[in-house]
C-alpha cells in the first residue's frame, strides 16, 4: 500500500467518523505521536503499521 493513498484514507475516515487519532492509535496499536507525524506528512509508516492501519480502515469500509 502506498504511503500517501493510505494517508488520504485516514484523513477521510477522520473526517467523516469525526474520530481522533487517539482512537486510532488504540484501535491499531500504533504509537499515537507517529500516527500523528504520519498524519501530517512529517513521518512514515513502517511496514507493520501500515498493514495495521490498512485493516482497520478497510473494517470501517474505507
Amino acid at each position: 500500500m502506498e504511503q500517501q493513498v493510505l494517508r488520504e484514507r485516514l484523513l477521510r475516515f477522520i473526517c467523516a467518523e469525526g474520530v481522533n487519532q487517539k482512537y486510532i492509535a488504540k484501535k491499531t496499536k500504533i504509537n499515537e505521536g507517529l500516527l500523528s507525524q504520519y498524519k501530517n506528512c512529517k513521518h512514515d509508516l513502517r511496514l507493520l503499521d501500515r498493514e495495521s492501519l490498512d485493516e482497520f480502515l478497510a473494517s470501517k469500509g474505507y
